[in-house]
This record gives structure tokens, sequence and C-alpha cells, in this order.
């Protein structure tokens, strides 16, 4: 899926549909998840593939909601540096 994708060059900011907004909460759970796992298995190596496991997890959850705006011809919202700079200016 992340094949045919535009390389990036820029954050991707979630939306503009609803699918591609919630693929990215699915991805912000799975990466919350991961934090809180980190210290039940500090102390041993049991833990090593479920931190993968939800690692490789939220990576998936970001490709396809890339992938989605590309099936949907729905163009990504980037994140703008400048942009974002001269709005805390005003």
């Amino acid at each position: 899926m992340n094949q045919n994708l535009a390389p990036l060059r820029s954050f991707v900011l979630p939306g503009p549909t609803r699918i591609n907004a919630e693929l990215h909460v699915c991805r912000t759970v799975c990466r919350r998840a991961e934090r809180l796992c980190v210290p039940l298995f500090r102390n041993t190596t049991d833990g090593a593939a479920t931190l993968a496991y939800l690692n490789r997890l939220s990576d998936a959850f970001f490709v396809w909601s890339r992938w989605t705006s590309h099936i949907l011809k729905e163009p990504e919202i980037l994140w703008d540096p400048s942009e974002a700079a001269s709005q805390a200016l005003t």
C-alpha cells in the first residue's frame, strides 16, 4: 500500500475524510498502548514481540490512512511549519 504513495516531506495531519481521521485515532491509541507497555517490560525480554507488534501496527494504521486518502483521491493535509508559526503570532 505504501508503494504508490508520494514520499513524505512533512507531517501528515488527520483528515479530510472521516475514515482517514479515524485511522489516525487508531494510530494514536496504538502508540499510547505501546508507551504504556514499555514500563511493564522494562526488566524483561518477554514483551519484545508485543512492543514490536504495537509499533508496527501503529505504522500500518498510518499507511492505511494515507492509502485511504489516495484511493478516495482526497488530498493529504500536510503540516506547514511556516503557517503554524504565523498563526502563533496572531
